[in-house]
């Protein structure tokens, strides 16, 4: 479970920016936060969901981003002679582009302890990681890593702490030594952190690429799993899509005329009403392609919320409300609030235009976060609870079209667009 996130130099942000889930000391909306106690006997109140809003190019895509890179790099181990593609620092600073790029992770992980995993990255090479965990409530290192100044060596040595053995390890510069408990060193201890960060999902839905590459995954996931399956439908046809059901089917490989669908071997259809006029006949599928977009985006992102909701993952989503209606996104919302469902402690963590989940009856303030660009290019994050005499039952959404927030496009006359004169 998510506690918390930092990073600083990426992108849009200059300084160091954090995110956190903990909610605040109001009980107003119980439903819509967790109340957790560590192995160390502390109690957290840790929220379901977080929202950011911004104007376009504030800065609310590099926040998830941030999140993406961080985890890609955990997940996938770059070659020795790769290029780190989340060295990314602020652009428009003289100074920026030669300082490191730094992130930095507080959660529950496995047996309710509280961990803390940071590294940070200058050029193709990681100069600083260490992860700490705290079982007892107080601070015990399981490892660090530190780049020796004025060496140029593609090894850098890593030291376990004294709870797992002092041991020393080495990796490639451009390697994270968590990654090396996925296969190379298997740890009981280490392993499972790495499997903990295996369980986040980041999802944009914007993205072409990543939305051939996600229904692709989902097709499988569904194929394999029929009670998500199930579910998903469920969901699709709630959600009144006209759409009764699902169907997957997979090609055989040996199938010369469906050659074209070897990066995706598998055959969705939606399965509809069929009429005789103005009676019932039947049922009839069509392929999942044809639906309408809002339909298909459903299907991949419901399949996504669904499976976080059955692990107890983090769920990370650019641009949640991408062709879907307001009302469809408030019940993937509502979802994770819900007391009933979400029994695994679930999170989601999104960007959205979508004002209409500025309802005080949805969400609490501490849910709200909002990014804005300052005058020297630089993002910032702020959330909703910074603001002095902001209570939970004011109107949030009236309060931020209004401007009394930030994060909105500063829009001047278009008559200057066209140099349209009086």
């Amino acid at each position: 479970m998510l506690i918390d996130f930092k990073f600083e130099n990426f992108r849009s942000f200059r300084k160091s920016t954090i995110h956190t889930m903990l909610a605040n000391s109001s009980d107003q909306k119980k439903e819509n936060f967790f109340e957790i106690e560590n192995s160390a006997n502390q109690k957290f109140k840790i929220l379901k969901s977080s929202i950011i809003y911004g104007a376009n190019a504030s800065g609310k895509s590099n926040t998830i981003r941030a999140l993406f890179e961080m985890l890609n790099l955990i997940w996938h181990k770059p070659k020795v002679d790769d290029e780190l593609r989340i060295f990314d620092p602020f652009t428009f600073n003289s100074k920026s582009e030669e300082e490191p790029c730094s992130f930095d992770f507080t959660f529950l992980g496995p047996s309710q302890i509280k961990y803390n995993y940071s590294f940070s990255v200058l050029f193709d090479e990681i100069i600083h990681e260490e992860l700490n965990y705290y079982p007892n409530g107080k601070t015990t290192r399981l490892f660090t890593r530190n780049k020796k100044s004025n060496s140029n060596s593609i090894f850098h040595k890593g030291y376990l702490g004294d709870s797992i053995g002092k041991k020393e390890m080495t990796i490639f510069k451009n390697q994270l030594l968590l990654s090396k408990f996925s296969d190379d060193e298997p740890h009981e201890l280490l392993t499972e952190v790495y499997l903990y960060f295996k369980s986040y999902e980041v999802i944009n839905p914007t993205s072409e690429g990543h939305k051939k590459f996600l229904r692709r995954k989902v097709d499988k996931e569904l194929f394999e799993n029929l009670e998500l399956k199930n579910k998903v439908q469920q969901l699709i046809k709630e959600a009144d899509t006209k759409v009764n059901g699902i169907d997957i089917e997979k090609i055989n490989d040996e199938d010369t005329n469906l050659r074209f669908l070897k990066n995706n071997p598998f055959l969705v259809f939606g399965i509809h009403d069929f009429f005789d006029d103005e009676s019932l006949k039947g049922e009839k599928s069509i392929p999942l392609d044809q639906e309408s977009t809002g339909t298909q985006s459903l299907y991949t992102l419901g399949a996504k919320v669904l499976s976080a909701i059955q692990n107890g993952s983090v769920l990370i989503v650019d641009e949640l409300d991408t062709s879907l209606h307001p009302f469809i996104t408030k019940m993937l919302v509502m979802i994770f609030h819900s007391e009933k469902i979400n029994t695994k402690n679930a999170q989601l963590i999104f960007t959205t235009h979508d004002v209409s989940l500025l309802d005080r009856d949805l969400i609490r303030r501490d849910q709200v976060w909002i990014t804005e660009k300052n005058e020297k290019g630089c993002s910032e994050l702020f959330s909703l609870q910074d603001f002095d005499g902001l209570r939970e039952d004011s109107p949030f959404e009236k309060w931020y079209l209004a401007g009394k927030f930030g994060g909105l496009p500063k829009i001047k006359s278009i008559d200057s667009l066209f140099q349209l004169d009086e």
